[in-house]
């Protein structure tokens, strides 16, 4: 027993000296506001042994007795060190860093201060393009970026939008001239979809709610844009979209409602107008005598003896020997008035943000319909957008984003071959006196028979009975990864994809012109879209002294892009209500294809500044393409730039007049890797014939 007590009287003893070389520490974390400053980092100096601050900025660490010195940093404040001491309860306030102060931007796999960048790029924020009643940002954003030209490539709602960054990028037109879309890593297949003239172009970008979008930076010149090598020769579109912030949560409700209209109608000559015009143009044209009288001898046209204004009666379907009561009598039709309506916009919105101490949350649903002013273009567009940060620990950070969104779009119009079709062009160019109706109040001028005039067609039934509409459904998400590997150096990955599906649809009734002869005709396309793409890279941030700060970027980067398409057309339906390829009699056309391409690129970027005055930043970027010829199979392009910061001179600062100066200069190589699949292999072709 006497040996079992003096066992236990040493473990004791030595669990009393543990317990004596260790102590507990409590205390908070607040800025100079005395606000908590959650998920704050403290930790002992010299060690990796710390905590992080809880949502009311308290925290509570077990120190060894030789701990002397605290270390306590959070994003966008001033690291502080605290002496330990004796103390067993520690309170800290930090200040804010003067660089929270400054706009970020992104310029291509990572974020820097707007002081920093050496290059030309342009940002605008979410809350400049907020509550546009636009289906997508890049029509949102016009106007708002200098050495940017946006413009419409039709007027449907939704549909193709050209954008130019600092004019055209190629002349050949094997080549797109769209810049590159990078929405939160992932890049977007830019490729407008189109089916030809009677279809309505596809915007890629329409997927996206411009509303839940945080920002949109440009990469503009050589040296910012060919950190994407041969992906940047037309510039670079970084969009960011919104994510949770600051340690609470937000549900917003948002909707509204607009109408349109035509800006102008054009003027038109009623039916008695165009007779008189008509008539006076024949008389011209023949050197006849005065055309107001109606039985003068006007001489032989065509071998018959008629007035001017006989021939145009007879031009228009009425009857030659009209007298002036009979003609005054005439009705004028207004065909741009059927043609044309007041258009509407509907937007529904929900979204929810929330921030904790390791997780932020941004989710939002959307609804918009808009109906053009030209019947019967309309857009549709569901979506849903979910942006998922986790923090494991201080070193490891998860985040997800994901955007689902459907589409649906009507076509303007729905005629085999020719704007002639579109009420747009052709409404304000009928005949005045072709009725749009019959008086049982079906369409006036259907097959077998036809309305007046060189435009013969009833362009209000055919784009009514014609039916064009487009389907997309699209997917645009990643997932990624940031590591800290050790103080200053963090290893990141991000797996993404852009998958998009189009269905387009074109059915010439058979009682329209186009569609009689063959009893209607009806075309489905199906076209698939799929962008895979994964980045890895390595970034390390080392300050040497006092003013030496570098920068150093590494990575690899791996994209697919595969794309395939299947269509079929089919003629001779029973009746209009059969409008689906099974009722057609005769298969008329099939077709398809696959095609795909790969690109895999390593690059690196060095950033160099002293004192923030003097900045100096040089990449390079070795890319391989399947699209390139075998003698050119990889690029290399490499840039640099160099800024002076002269505002932070001694001499402007404190000044009140210039609020920022800087002086920049840059040259890069960049290229246009979209040239299609197989133009390098010319020689190659496929015939089924």
């Amino acid at each position: 027993m006497r040996k079992i007590y003096l066992l236990l009287l040493a473990v004791i003893l030595a669990i009393g000296q543990l317990l004596a070389q260790q102590r507990t520490i409590t205390g908070k974390v607040t800025d100079d506001k005395g606000n908590p400053i959650p998920n704050a980092s403290v930790v002992i100096k010299g060690t990796s042994t710390g905590t992080i601050t809880k949502n009311d900025g308290s925290f509570s660490l077990t120190v060894p007795a030789t701990a002397k010195t605290l270390v306590i940093s959070s994003l966008d404040m001033e690291e502080r060190e605290v002496a330990i001491g004796t103390q067993s309860v520690i309170n800290i306030s930090l200040k804010a860093s003067d660089k929270s102060l400054e706009e970020v931007v992104v310029v291509g796999y990572q974020t820097v201060r707007k002081r920093e960048v050496t290059s030309a790029i342009s940002k605008i924020s979410g809350d400049e393009i907020k509550n546009l009643p636009m289906q997508s940002f890049d029509r949102a954003a016009q106007g708002k970026l200098p050495g940017v030209d946006i413009r419409s490539s039709n007027g449907t709602p939704g549909g193709a939008v050209n954008v130019r960054i600092r004019g055209i990028g190629s002349i050949t037109s094997l080549s797109n001239n769209e810049p590159l879309y990078i929405v939160d890593g992932v890049q977007i297949n830019s490729g407008t979809v189109s089916f030809g003239t009677t279809f309505t172009q596809t915007n890629p970008l329409a997927y996206l709610n411009p509303n839940d979008i945080e920002s949109i930076e440009v990469l503009k010149d050589a040296a910012a844009a060919s950190i994407y090598g041969a992906r940047g020769g037309n510039g670079v579109v970084l969009i960011t979209t919104k994510k949770g912030k600051g340690n609470r949560s937000n549900i917003t409700f948002n909707t509204y409602y607009g109408v349109t209209s035509p800006l102008k109608m054009l003027k038109v000559a009623t039916t008695q107008q165009y007779i008189q015009v008509r008539a006076e143009a024949y008389a011209n044209a023949l050197n006849l005598p005065n055309i107001n009288t109606p039985n003068a001898s006007l001489g032989v046209i065509s071998g018959n003896p008629i007035t001017a204004r006989q021939r145009v009666l007879s031009d228009m379907g009425l009857n030659p020997f009209f007298t002036d009561k009979q003609i005054d009598s005439l009705p004028t039709y207004d065909w741009q008035d059927a043609a044309f309506q007041q258009g509407q916009i509907k937007n529904v919105e929900l979204s929810v943000a929330n921030s904790s101490e390791k997780t932020n949350l941004y989710m939002s649903g959307g609804y918009v319909k808009q109906d053009a002013i030209v019947v019967p273009a309309d857009f549709v567009r569901g979506n849903f957008l979910a942006n998922i940060g986790h923090r494991i620990n201080s070193k490891l950070l998860i985040e997800s984003q994901i955007t689902l969104s459907a589409i649906k779009q009507t076509a303007t119009f729905a005629t085999e071959g020719s704007f002639l079709g579109s009420p747009a062009f052709s409404s304000s160019l009928i005949l005045p006196h072709n009725p749009i109706y019959n008086q049982d109040g079906t369409y006036y001028g259907l097959p077998p028979a036809s309305i007046n005039g060189v435009l013969n067609q009833n362009v209000i039934a055919v784009v009514n009975f014609n039916k064009s509409n487009q389907r997309t459904k699209q997917i645009v998400g990643n997932v990624g990864l940031t590591y800290e590997i050790i103080k200053g150096l963090r290893y990141k990955n991000v797996f993404g994809i852009d998958y998009r599906l189009v269905q387009a649809t074109r059915f010439t009734d058979p009682r329209t012109p186009d569609g009689f002869a063959v009893r209607g005709r009806l075309t489905e396309v199906s076209n698939w879209n799929t962008n895979f793409l994964t980045y890895h890279t390595l970034n390390y941030l080392k300050t040497f002294g006092q003013s030496h700060n570098f920068n150093f970027l590494a990575g690899f980067e791996y994209r697919r892009d595969i794309n395939e398409q299947i269509n079929a057309t089919g003629i001779g339906f029973p009746t209009f209500q059969f409008n689906t390829l099974n009722a057609a009699s005769t298969p008329e056309s099939m077709g398809g294809f696959w095609t795909g391409s790969a690109t895999a690129s390593t690059f690196g970027k060095v950033t160099y500044d002293f004192a923030k005055k003097y900045f100096l930043t040089a990449s390079l970027r070795y890319d391989g393409s399947s699209r390139f010829g075998e003698e050119n199979k990889y690029g290399t392009f490499p840039s640099v730039s160099a800024a002076w910061n002269i505002k932070s001179e001694s001499f402007l600062l404190n000044n009140k007049v210039v609020s920022d100066l800087k002086l920049r200069a840059s040259w890069g190589h960049i290229g246009n890797d979209q040239i299609g699949n197989f133009p390098s292999r010319g020689l190659y072709g496929i015939t089924n014939t």
